[in-house]
């Protein structure tokens, strides 16, 4: 199914490139020189069929990279620009299954992730992977929607606050895309509410 909606992806750029072509020539008959905008033409066509026939991202440290083009190649507008407050986007809500579209992202079947994008525009990535931890992400969730202070015990001083751990990988950015921490192999993470204080989300280190 995924190869097949990657050809399908590719036809559409094909198709979409012959009437960007064709127009290109009936305004350039027009309006502009003939040579140059076959040129252009071309060069639009060779950037949109990178695009869409770029292979997806499949692996945590090939989902980690792809989400940091995200933001910092300007391919996704979600990400851009310093929000007014801490957003977070997770895999399985509806902007990050349309991140996920976007950024041809295939998350492996029992895993997770979050973009964490902070109002300095600090950009933190977190990839939580089930063969690491030996339980799914959807297992995860339910888990602590019944058993929240096995995860989150809220009156607690900071260092027992998350009684918990899980395994992550990790990307931590700056606001200019400068990589301040990325772990290729997993480290610690904690389970706790989302920013808004609902809801869960897998944050990295032990606190």
């Amino acid at each position: 199914m995924r190869k097949q909606k990657g050809q399908g992806i590719v036809e559409y750029a094909l198709i979409l490139a012959f009437v960007v072509g064709v127009g290109g020539l009936l305004f350039a008959n027009v309006n502009g020189s003939l040579a140059d905008s076959i040129r252009s033409v071309f060069s639009n066509v060779n950037t949109l069929l990178e695009e869409a026939s770029k292979t997806p991202a499949t692996t945590s440290e090939e989902i980690i990279k792809r989400l940091k083009e995200g933001r910092y190649d300007g391919l996704a507008d979600v990400l851009q620009g310093k929000p007014s407050s801490r957003m977070t986007i997770a895999s399985d809500s509806e902007a990050g299954r349309e991140l996920a579209r976007k950024l041809n992202i295939q998350t492996k079947e029992g895993d997770g992730w979050f973009v964490d994008l902070h109002p300095d525009g600090q950009y933190v990535i977190t990839y939580y992977a089930a063969d690491a931890n030996k339980l799914t992400y959807s297992a995860l969730k339910e888990d602590y929607n019944n058993n929240q202070s096995k995860y989150y015990v809220p009156d607690n001083d900071k260092y027992t606050r998350y009684p918990n751990k899980v395994k992550i990988y990790e990307g931590k950015y700056d606001s200019s895309g400068k990589e301040l921490y990325y772990s290729k192999n997993t480290t610690t993470g904690h389970v706790g509410p989302g920013t808004d204080g609902s809801g869960m989300t897998i944050y990295p280190g032990a606190f």
